[in-house]
């Protein structure tokens, strides 16, 4: 019996290939992209790690307070493993012709803190007989073309000083190049790092922030003695003490990668439950087709289990081959994957590994879709009565139920339509199969386009609705008021004075550092965006803010908050929530801002005349970077390029996804199809043989299967939306909000997709009909 029914397994997959081939190959797809993705995804996580375990990257940061006061507070505290006291502010920079507000980073003389050391990857580290030397962050040298022995200058509160360029290094802060938290894409020639002596970082800071960075070990990280530290520095004076988790530039890295793990296993198991529904339909067709022989096979004496088997054995063969082929694919892959992410965000270290575990799940999920897809139709197998099959493919006739007499008294319609909307019922499970393979088809086509879509409304709100200015300008508030001067520049169409200051902003014992910035009532330059999707104006009082601060510190509109500046401490009533994008501010009208910091205009906002791009857009840059008082300058447009590039990879794995997307969906409703035509052998010869014309007969399958998949239509446009959904959930945090949008296009798009895929797969349908052996068949029916 182990033979006869090999041989027929044999038989049964090569009679049936296209269709096994089908399922795996979507199998092998599936496992494919889990096992590269999701190894890639570890690999760069564990990448991430060693770079900040080599470079003793701080576990906390302390900011406000006697810093000194505070090391000693927690130097010998159990679960510490190093203190380092250092010097960190913002300072005016020029580097040739580009003016920008970058940060100086004090370092011991010999470079090497106990906290937060950079790793020099070109020319030579800090000397304590070169107080002028500094060292460049490695992004600002590329963007910038500075190297060992070039110049630049920064400016230390009354005078410009010329600084030497010792050497490009890499630090475990700046691995993506995050201004704030609130900053952390920004435009590259706005923003440079320079780590120099400390006494010289004292020197150009003035009365810049002192921080206090603590390293814990290994058992303290991510614990209860985590907590008790961060206590520590707060009972010491510390005003905000921010996690490596909060650190910018580590955030915007683990959002990113939090990102790539959905990815990495939604999408894989997308494709694997398909295939296992394709297996299902399959089988079930096949269990359908041979009613006697399983019948034969049965009243000859063979056990119910080994029909089980053999029928669940077409399942297992095709997802375990698919499997097989996968993970060997897939595995191959891991170390291409881990190395392009890593040199697409220039990551210093590179862990590549395969894990035994992931490979072996990735078989599991191969067999277990086999099973999964088999078990149903093998067990219905072994359960079939052989006097009822033997009866024939029909079984015991059934009478027309309500649905096939109503179609039947409508005469107006043509009979291929009557013949057709008959079938949708006399088959539930032939049109349920087809209804479920287009249901797949839109969720697989929607999760990628939704993610693509609602990506590109999120950079058209932003740069759209939001930030509604073309450049920012910071400047010397010893120069006066520039916005004459300003308003001159050619291409410049409108300017505003802003006031913008660094703030922590506290509640309850919650703290959350960001930006204020003071806007004059009824700006044009930012648009405060509501939770309903409008704008309001900036209150008279009070402070606006994004809806991310509430959960951050816990408060409401209608509470205070208190916002810390480097001037004191002042209460302030939250005005309203914002709905933005990208990052978590608090805004404010200038009066109030200066309320608050003591501080007036600080900067300024920029439009241009309509049409200027490109070349224009750097002839304004030049321009105003000329003009005496002008510190720093952001083009707004530059920083959507650099948005570009953080979702640059994320393009590239969402259109993949998405053509990968299609050709599953043609897949499913490939093997759905071809198998319901196989089905249906008998009857379809019996209207060959009856002299009905194939152009007919394909009409008939056409126009149900078409029936069937817009049935299916409703329930594929709202489990695919909600896939959609929850996939961009995974990139939502105070750094990043994004919303579904989609449109009424894409949904029509991916419809008609479907539908065409239907139509498509009637192509091998007609064939398969065409190639009928009609004396074969009839002789079979009549056995």
């Amino acid at each position: 019996m182990p033979r006869i029914l090999f041989t027929k397994t044999r038989r049964d997959i090569r009679r049936r290939l296209a269709q096994f081939a089908a399922i795996a190959t979507t199998v092998l797809v599936g496992v494919l992209l889990f096992t590269a993705s999701y190894d890639a995804y570890r690999n760069l996580g564990e990448s991430y790690e060693r770079t900040y375990e080599r470079l003793h990257f701080a576990d906390l940061t302390a900011t406000g307070g006697d810093p000194e006061r505070i090391a000693r507070a927690v130097r010998d505290a159990g679960g510490v493993a190093g203190v380092t006291v250092r010097t960190e502010a913002r300072v005016p920079m020029r580097v040739g012709d580009d003016k920008l507000l970058g940060r100086v980073t004090g370092l011991p003389a010999d470079g090497r803190p106990e906290v937060g050391r950079v790793d020099v990857v070109d020319g030579r580290g800090l000397s304590p007989g070169d107080p002028g030397g500094v060292l460049v962050e490695r992004h600002a040298a590329d963007t910038f073309g500075l190297s060992p022995g070039d110049t630049l200058r920064a400016f230390d509160g009354s005078a410009w000083r010329t600084l030497t360029v010792r050497g490009t290094v890499v630090s475990p802060e700046y691995l993506w190049p995050a201004y704030t938290r609130q900053e952390v894409l920004i435009d590259p020639h706005s923003f440079a790092v320079l780590f120099a002596p400390e006494a010289t970082a004292r020197e150009l800071a003035g009365d810049g922030s002192r921080q206090t960075l603590v390293e814990l070990t290994g058992a303290a990280r991510g614990g209860p003695a985590a907590d008790r530290i961060a206590d520590r520095l707060r009972e010491a004076g510390a005003v905000d003490v921010m996690p490596r988790a909060d650190q910018p530039s580590n955030a915007t890295l683990k959002e990113d990668l939090k990102g790539f793990e959905q990815l990495a296993v939604a999408f894989p198991v997308l494709f694997l439950s398909a295939a296992a529904v394709a297996a299902y339909i399959l089988i079930t067709r096949l269990v359908l087709a041979e009613r006697k022989i399983i019948a034969t096979f049965l009243a000859a004496g063979a056990p119910r289990g080994t029909v089980v088997r053999h029928y669940l054995g077409h399942g297992v063969l095709a997802g375990t081959a698919g499997a097989v082929l996968g993970a060997a694919l897939g595995t191959a892959a891991t170390a291409g994957v881990s190395h392009a992410y890593t040199s697409a965000l220039d990551i210093p270290d590179t862990v590549v590994q395969t894990r035994p575990g992931v490979l072996v799940t990735g078989l599991f999920f191969g067999v277990l879709v086999g099973l999964a897809g088999g078990i149903a139709p093998a067990l219905a197998a072994s359960r079939a009565a052989p006097a009822e099959a033997m009866r024939g493919d029909a079984g015991t006739p059934k009478a027309p139920g309500r649905w096939g007499r109503a179609v039947a008294r409508a005469r107006r319609l043509p009979v291929v339509l009557r013949m057709a909307l008959r079938e949708l019922t006399r088959s539930r499970r032939r049109t349920l199969a087809t209804m479920t393979g287009t249901v797949l088809a839109l969720i697989l086509t929607l999760s990628s386009v939704g993610m693509i879509t609602s990506m590109v409304s999120l950079l058209d709100v932003q740069f759209g609705t939001v930030q509604r200015q073309d450049a920012t300008v910071v400047a010397d508030p010893r120069a006066g008021d520039l916005a004459e001067r300003l308003g001159e520049v050619e291409s410049v169409a409108r300017v505003e004075a802003i006031t913008t200051v660094p703030v922590t902003a506290s509640a309850d014992g919650h703290s959350y550092p960001t930006t204020l910035t003071g806007y004059r009532p009824g700006t044009v330059m930012h648009g405060f965006r509501t939770g309903d999707g409008g704008t309001r104006e900036l209150p008279g009082e009070g402070v606006l803010a994004g809806r991310a601060l509430a959960d951050r510190l816990d408060v409401s509109v209608g509470d205070t908050l208190t916002v810390h500046t480097p001037g004191g401490a002042e209460r302030v009533r939250l005005a309203g929530l914002l709905d933005e994008p990208i990052g978590t501010e608090l805004y404010a009208t200038r009066d109030t801002v200066a309320a608050l910091t003591g501080l007036e205009a600080n900067g300024y906002q920029l439009r241009f005349e309509d049409g200027v791009t490109g070349d224009g857009r750097d002839e304004a840059r030049s321009a105003v970077t000329a003009l005496d008082g002008v510190v720093a300058y952001t083009d707004e447009q530059a920083l959507r390029r650099q948005i570009d590039r953080f979702l640059g990879l994320f393009w590239i794995f969402a259109g993949v996804m998405l053509v990968l997307g299609g050709i599953l969906a043609l897949t499913v409703i490939y093997v759905t199809m071809t198998v319901n035509v196989a089905e249906r052998t008998n009857e379809l010869a019996t209207l060959r043989a009856a002299g009905v014309p194939l152009r007919r007969i394909a009409k008939i399958l056409a126009v149900e299967n078409l029936t069937a998949t817009l049935l299916a239509v409703p329930a594929g446009l709202v489990l695919g939306a909600v896939a959609a959904r929850e996939s961009l959930r995974a990139f939502d945090s105070d750094m990043f909000t994004v919303e579904l949008s989609m449109g009424w296009p894409v949904p029509a798009a991916a419809v008609a997709a479907v539908l065409a895929a239907s139509l498509l797969s009637q192509v091998p349908a007609v064939r398969m009909v065409r190639r009928l052996d009609l004396a074969r068949v009839v002789r079979e029916r009549a056995q």
